[in-house]
């Protein structure tokens, strides 16, 4: 009743969640973690964001040449920028949990829930931080991340964090700050290949090796028929391609390049 009632003023909050990564399997998409203190909801959404794509050419010249054609060598990855706001002064309401997406009630939960006290800006850095940031000892690394707001979504790692703190109680304890992030799209092979589709036998693909992968499979799926395995070998300096090694990564070049 009351979902119905206040849908139209509903504040939709963008989350950043832990995406969980399957390496021991080629065909299973990342999918958001469950896990405590793996979801972060920003307090208040971004003013505004930037998306950055680059096109990268090779622009050397030839020997003697006074310039060069652009030759195209690939597109990198493109990036999202956001500024989000931590603030404790209670200007900024603090989220209040379940209510938070109903104006009215929400807005009265606010009111006996404690006031600005309740949030305190150093506290939800470590919170936000622990999500985007901090070094993740399974996989060795900073987490990979999904941002969420509304229906847009971008996958991708963060790939750097400023946070500049602005107003201070009296014994220094910040009331205020804000964090500027850089994250970089990154998106696993399998599910980059079912969104591009790229099944083209013109084009570089690599594959990770799961047990009881075999060579001449894999080029079927790749190229359509079994034939080239001894061509990929090669390109891999594979020389025992009847026993491929859970995990090695297998580059299968595109056709024209393996067979002139």
């Amino acid at each position: 009743m009351l979902d119905a009632l206040f849908d139209t003023g509903k504040l939709v909050k963008m989350t950043i969640t832990v995406l969980e990564i399957f390496p021991t399997s080629t065909t299973t998409p990342p999918k958001p973690s469950n896990k405590p203190g793996d979801m972060y909801v920003v307090q208040m959404n971004p003013e505004s964001y930037t998306v950055n794509y680059q096109v990268n050419y090779n622009l050397e010249p030839a020997q003697g040449d006074p310039g060069a054609e652009a030759r195209y060598l690939g597109s990198a990855n493109p990036t999202a920028e956001f500024t989000f706001l931590f603030d404790g002064t209670g200007v900024v309401p603090p989220p209040a949990g379940p209510l938070d997406n109903i104006p009215i009630a929400g807005a009265v939960a606010g009111l006996i829930g404690g006031g600005p006290t309740d949030y305190d800006v150093n506290t939800e850095l470590a919170k936000f931080s622990k999500v985007v940031y901090a070094y993740n000892g399974t996989d060795h690394r900073p987490r990979r991340l999904r941002l969420s707001w509304g229906t847009q979504q971008f996958d991708g790692v963060l790939t750097s964090l400023a946070i500049t703190y602005k107003l201070f109680k009296p014994d220094g304890t910040p009331l205020r700050a804000e964090a500027r992030a850089s994250f970089q799209e990154s998106i696993p092979a399998v599910v980059r290949e079912n969104r591009d589709k790229k099944s083209s036998p013109d084009l570089t693909h690599r594959r990770t090796v799961i047990a009881e992968d075999k060579l001449m499979l894999m080029s079927q799926e790749i190229y359509g028929k079994p034939d080239y395995y001894l061509e990929v070998a090669r390109a891999n300096k594979i020389f025992n391609f009847r026993k491929l090694r859970a995990g090695k990564a297998v580059f299968f070049p595109p056709l024209q390049k393996s067979n002139p």
